[in-house]
């Protein structure tokens, strides 16, 4: 068995006698979590680990996969507390039974793992907060003839695609054709953002429907811009109350002119 598996077997051995707290998540995902860093221990002496030159590559690797485990257990939602433990007991696991880890060495190595999980941890709420945001997103119907989203903050464009499809969701099933999508609270423009966005007017044109934009500023024309959207081809107007207006007329242009049926109404009638 080479040093490897050994120190793996001997961190599974450590976990499962001292139990550290885990939130749920099992012993053996732990355990090739951790493998890495242990692979690196392994090939570290307790001489070197007592005296070496922690500024070698050979250190800055393996305090650099450390930090990355440190990170992954924030991550999992692990204590502090916990990922602490967890450290002390990959250390434990390469110990060789005559010697003991320094307290230098042990320092550098809980360090950079701290270093890690409070980076984690920083991307946890980060993604927690953007959950959050983009929960109250959703359409809403704001007359019987439209649904709205406005949009506010800043967000990823996969969060505003969710929201789009959403929006399309929305509409198909209230059997609604027409939209209006408000950026004037969306921040951070650029090109993924603005193909996010405005990919609901393809969305309400598959529905045989119309999307108006409102909040479109220099801002986001650039960003369009740069997604290569063409702005001319797209209903934009300055607010809500002439995106209502704009509806209302559209719908009764419709009515006069007898426009054709939708796909869904066809297939309504159909089943009729």
């Amino acid at each position: 068995m080479n040093p490897e598996e050994l120190a793996a077997r001997r961190f599974d051995a450590l976990l499962e006698s001292a139990r550290p707290p885990t939130g749920g998540l099992e012993r053996g995902d732990l355990v090739a979590e951790v493998t890495p860093v242990l692979r690196l221990l392994s090939e570290l002496s307790a001489a070197d680990r007592a005296n070496g030159d922690y500024e070698s590559f050979q250190f800055r690797e393996c305090l650099a996969v450390l930090s990355l485990v440190g990170r992954r257990l924030a991550l999992l939602d692990l204590t502090p507390t916990a990922a602490f433990q967890i450290v002390r007991l990959a250390l434990e696991a390469v110990e060789e039974t005559d010697a003991r880890t320094s307290n230098r060495f042990e320092w550098h190595t809980v360090a950079a793992a701290l270093e890690g999980y409070v980076r984690g941890r920083e991307e946890r709420v980060a993604q927690n907060a953007e959950s959050s945001a983009t929960e109250p997103l959703t359409p809403l119907r704001i007359d019987e003839a439209a649904f709205a989203l406005i949009v506010s903050g800043t967000h990823e464009p996969a969060a505003l695609s969710e929201c789009v499809d959403a929006l399309g969701r929305a509409m198909l099933n209230a059997d609604v054709e027409m939209a209006i999508v408000d950026l004037t609270q969306l921040g951070a423009p650029n090109q993924e953002r603005a193909v996010a966005v405005f990919a609901a007017d393809e969305v309400t044109k598959m529905l045989g429907g119309a999307c108006w934009f409102t909040g479109v500023d220099d801002r986001w024309r650039a960003a369009a811009a740069d997604a290569q959207i063409p702005l001319g081809a797209i209903r934009i107007v300055p607010d809500l109350a002439s995106a209502l207006a704009s509806i209302h007329g559209e719908l009764a242009g419709r009515a006069e002119t007898g426009a054709r049926l939708s796909w869904r109404a066809l297939v309504r009638r159909f089943r009729r």
